[in-house]
């Protein structure tokens, strides 16, 4: 009986030595696995990092160039290029014009890969080891697609308005009644006025749109509970300095009905000193020479419907009001002149921009861009 019994525990300790190196096994397998797997996580998050960069950039390039597909696509490029991602180490992400696409008119598509037909594979070190015929090289690819959409709603205007473009028939630069508006065909727009020149000149408080003649507002907005900003002094500052009230298209906006002369030359003489070196490009259509990754001789300004004009107080008061139609966005190219009409000379620019994106809304000169895929 006791050899028997000393016979079955000799089998059990082998038995055991065989399960032991069986778990010893599959443990390694599930090791060298996890270590790999890791690499090929890496990559796919380097990879789609990389893509969101990128198409972003594309998108913002596409905007601002009003649709130029060589620039987008190099800038693309360049984006992808400052990222990194595991291949034998921590590479550059390389891709060409091949990778960028463009779906529709408004978006952007970026792919990034790793990958054996691109030349350039995640180098892994145990797949191998599970199969014999694994290559030991990782396949994986990143994309995504930005959209591009109209602003409708931003803060940060100067405080002005100015009469949309209207099909000014007898060509005097005066709304005369049955001339007609329509803010998409007759109106300043993308692309075809980006670039072009516009001449601003004060106008207090008029009631006569006048074709490029600016008036003074006040903020915020009337319908938003406003305006609770006014006078000279909110006035000048205004004009050097971003405003924080929030203005939509269709929003309400209160003219400064005082002599704004002198706070208007102060400020815009404060705004031009911002950054005068700033100018504008056009063979690339856009503001060069700045201090500021954005210049702040960019400025939003708010339009509204000549047709309409300016709205007299309900009240019988002496205010006067516009509706915003559309937000322009200018580069101011050189100081005012002009004495007390305070003239300055413009350029229409389509540039990035903070604020809500407007569904339904034509292409504006605001953009703003996403990721939708």
């Amino acid at each position: 009986m006791l050899k028997q019994l000393r016979s079955l525990r000799k089998d059990q300790r082998g038995a055991t030595m065989i399960m032991v190196a069986v778990s010893l096994a599959a443990m390694l397998a599930f090791a060298v696995l996890a270590i790999d797997m890791s690499l090929i996580q890496l990559a796919k998050n380097q990879l789609q990092n990389a893509a969101d960069a990128a198409a972003l950039a594309a998108a913002i390039e596409y905007g601002i160039t009003s649709g130029d597909q060589a620039a987008a696509t190099n800038e693309a490029i360049r984006i992808a290029g400052l990222n990194r991602a595991i291949q034998t180490t921590q590479q550059s992400v390389v891709i060409t014009d091949a990778d960028v696409t463009y779906p529709s008119g408004t978006r952007v598509r970026v792919q990034t890969h790793r990958t054996e037909a691109t030349i350039d594979p995640v180098k892994l070190y145990f797949m191998r080891v599970l199969n014999p015929d694994n290559t030991n090289l990782g396949n994986m690819v990143a994309s995504a697609t930005a959209e591009l959409a109209p602003v409708g709603a931003t803060s940060c205007l100067r405080p002005w308005m100015f009469p949309d473009k209207w099909d000014d028939v007898d060509n005097d630069s005066v709304w005369d009644p049955g001339e007609t508006y329509d803010p998409n065909t007759t109106g300043y727009r993308v692309p075809d006025d980006v670039g072009a020149v516009i001449t601003l000149k004060y106008q207090a408080g008029g009631s006569t749109p006048k074709m490029g003649w600016y008036q003074p507002i006040r903020f915020g907005p009337v319908n938003r509970g406003g305006p609770d900003c006014s006078g000279a002094d909110c006035y000048r500052t205004f004009i050097s300095e971003c405003e924080p009230y929030m203005v939509a298209i269709g929003d309400t906006m209160e003219f400064e009905m005082g002599n704004m002369v002198g706070p208007t030359r102060q400020g815009w003489d404060e705004l031009y000193a911002l950054d005068p070196g700033a100018y504008y490009n056009p063979s690339t259509g856009t503001v060069d020479g700045s201090a500021f990754e954005t210049s702040p001789r960019m400025i939003k300004v708010a339009m509204y419907d000549p047709t309409v004009g300016v709205i007299n107080s309900s009240t019988g008061g002496a205010e006067k009001y516009a509706e915003v139609t559309k937000v322009g966005y200018l580069f101011i190219e050189a100081p005012p002149t002009g004495g007390n009409d305070v003239v300055v000379t413009a350029r229409f620019v389509r540039y990035t921009s903070a604020g809500q994106p407007c569904a339904g809304c034509p292409e504006g000169f605001l953009f703003t861009a996403r990721l939708v895929e």
